[in-house]
């Protein structure tokens, strides 16, 4: 997938209580995303291996430059059919 420069992005992964999303970002340059993650995944990554670098990706894109976050206040609106509104903190 490739990233144009100036793009908008989140970067999410998993399902349910492993659903992690990170983000907004910006694409500081252009970039393809598949080949940035074939050059960090270990070419023997076990299943749990995976799980954890996923979660990583934007971390090391941050580090290395290719994007930067972008400033947004993160609302949570709740779940399982109740109201629970609060503003939720970047773990990155």
């Amino acid at each position: 997938m490739i990233v144009k420069a100036g793009e908008v992005v989140c970067i999410e992964s998993g399902v349910f209580e492993q659903y992690d999303r990170a983000g907004p970002f910006v694409a500081t340059h252009g970039f393809d995303l598949d080949l940035f993650v074939e050059r960090i995944m270990p070419p023997t990554a076990q299943q749990w291996e995976i799980s954890d670098l996923m979660r990583d990706i934007p971390r090391q894109l941050l580090e290395q430059g290719f994007i930067t976050k972008m400033p947004c206040r993160k609302i949570y609106l709740g779940a399982w059919d109740e109201f629970e509104i609060r503003e939720e903190q970047d773990d990155i």
